[in-house]
């Protein structure tokens, strides 16, 4: 099969949605799959080809908390009329010479409407939180349904109306990670990585910073004066910061799979990605959350079903950060819950169980 993929990446090679994308570029490749991907060129995956898309813009003067996803999309840029219009091209421009035989797409809106104008069969990876109901104000939505309207498509109320238009919606991740409406129309998987068997010794801490609103240099100086000296190693990965090592500590210039299944507690900022990845590994979580849309529900989940600490980023400091590490590694009750959510994540399948669902829903 051909397959076009369509992310919208906010953070470049950074966010939960690039590793999804990688991850599955990767591995669909890895199945004789032609793979292409349309989005910016910082984000090229070498098991891909790249067609552009069109870059988001934040619109000036929205300075509102994003608690809900129609008013996270607004924010990035992602809903703006001129945004959608140039990534409609984008879109139809990639489709024209790749022809697809289906899209996978990732909170790009054009990319559905394009699918839906071309005939091409979508499948919509989506998440819990694009289903929560809270408000927002109705001018959010106004340039979306301008585009629909221009296309001859129907006005919708939320964007997750939108995504019901495609052929299929994927959930990745335990239901206690991400629990979905009763109404909704889903399928879901444990994850999207292949499951593999425990790491027999685990040891250390793998740290991921990508959306916290402090200095790289500021976090890399608090990793070193909490972690530095410590008999096991640290690995962290934060955006923008080159490679280096600081006696245990290693700083790396990108995520690493392979070292974060060997760890013993994983520190993140809430990243869907890396929450997913803990889960199929039994790794504890000390999440790190500003209470704003995507990175909320994972650490609600993990202080609700007990597999790792939620602690908040406007108190982030040295002290904090060791302390609540003290917490998940001296209690054995963190270990047992990830280890149960891990048991969830293998009876719900990984990516041959999702290879397959596509390979058999979308055969010629």
């Amino acid at each position: 099969m051909k397959i076009l993929i369509a992310p919208l990446i906010v953070n470049a090679k950074a966010d939960a949605t690039y590793h999804f994308t990688r991850t599955l570029c990767d591995l669909l490749s890895s199945r004789q799959h032609a793979v292409a991907i349309s989005t910016s060129r910082d984000n090229s995956i070498s098991t891909a080809s790249l067609y552009d898309a069109a870059e988001p813009n934040e619109p000036l003067f929205f300075t509102r908390e994003k608690y809900c996803y129609e008013e996270w999309m607004y924010g990035c840029g992602a809903s703006s009329k001129d945004y959608l219009l140039n990534d409609l091209e984008c879109i139809e421009s990639a489709i024209d010479q790749f022809r697809p035989d289906i899209i996978i797409v990732m909170d790009r809106i054009a990319a559905v409407i394009a699918a839906r104008k071309k005939k091409i069969p979508c499948v919509c990876i989506v998440n819990s939180t694009i289903y929560r109901t809270a408000s927002f104000a109705v001018r959010i939505l106004q340039p979306v349904n301008q585009v629909l309207s221009s296309e001859g498509f129907e006005q919708v109320f939320r964007i997750s109306d939108l995504y019901d238009y495609c052929a299929e919606r994927v959930v990745f991740g335990a239901v206690q990670i991400q629990p979905m409406p009763l109404d909704a129309n889903f399928r879901r998987f444990g994850t999207v990585s292949l499951q593999t068997e425990l790491y027999d010794d685990p040891k250390g801490i793998y740290i991921n910073f990508s959306e916290i609103a402090r200095k790289p240099a500021a976090l890399r100086k608090m990793i070193i004066e909490a972690f530095s000296g410590a008999p096991y190693p640290v690995y962290a990965c934060i955006d923008t910061l080159a490679s280096e090592k600081v006696q245990n500590i290693h700083f790396l210039a990108s995520h690493r799979d392979d070292v974060l299944r060997t760890a013993s507690v994983c520190i993140h900022d809430g990243n869907d990605f890396i929450c997913d990845a803990c889960a199929k590994d039994a790794i504890p979580q000390l999440i790190i959350t500003d209470h704003s849309y995507g990175r909320t529900s994972v650490a609600l989940a993990a202080r609700r079903y007990g597999f790792g600490i939620m602690a908040d980023e406007d108190e982030l400091s040295v002290a904090g950060l060791y302390e609540n590490y003290r917490r998940l590694v001296s209690s054995s009750r963190f270990h047992e819950n990830a280890a149960l959510i891990r048991d969830e994540v293998i009876s719900l399948g990984d990516f041959i169980d999702f290879h397959r669902f596509l390979t058999n829903r979308f055969k010629k």
